[in-house]
């Protein structure tokens, strides 16, 4: 799949969805290719600014400190996957229960834009990054709305779209959490 087509997929249900839909990888796949290279990127980008920028986050905690808010971080991404793929596995409402794996697949390709925007640690201004940081995860509603549609729903209904407000509003509470816990220490 090409990088447009990915653009592409927050605005609509078929745009890289349909060829998406006619593949069927196991959940270890879509781990593998997917939640582990992206969530190792957005734990080694807190590690990066930690290194490097620490100064800008007004953060005086050791190195090691940080070490361990990115194995955290990177073991509760891997957790919040799986929980969401079995939270839209019990959501999706057809007539038999969709496969664990397709849910999973979803679930792994939702926070995408969420991972991404870790690059944004780069610039090391916190305004930049938080503004980053809603910008992926306004980006992963669509991802969630137009995977459910695409992948479960295939009617771009008002249910579809209620499912896609239940889902993303549990992934943002779920990530909403992750990030407070990890802050924690900072206020």
């Amino acid at each position: 799949m090409n990088p447009l087509m990915s653009v592409r997929m927050l605005w609509s249900s078929r745009a890289g969805w349909d060829a998406l839909s006619r593949t069927h990888p196991s959940s270890f796949r879509s781990f593998v290719l997917i939640v582990l290279p992206l969530s190792l990127l957005a734990s080694a980008m807190i590690l990066y600014a930690a290194w490097f920028h620490a100064d800008s986050y007004g953060s005086l905690a050791p190195f090691s400190y940080w070490q361990a808010v990115a194995l955290t971080f990177l073991l509760t991404c891997w957790l919040s996957v799986h929980a969401m793929a079995q939270f839209i596995r019990i959501a999706v409402h057809t007539r038999t229960r969709p496969a664990y794996a397709d849910c999973y697949r979803l679930a792994a390709i939702a926070p995408i834009p969420i991972w991404l925007s870790s690059l944004s640690l780069l610039v090391p201004s916190p305004l930049f990054n938080v503004v980053a940081a809603v910008l992926g995860l306004l980006a992963s509603g669509g991802l969630i709305f137009h995977g459910l549609d695409a992948l479960f729903e295939h009617d771009d209904s008002v249910r579809t779209e209620a499912l896609a407000h239940t889902v993303f509003a549990v992934g943002a509470l779920v990530w909403t959490l992750i990030v407070a816990f990890l802050a924690m220490p900072f206020f």
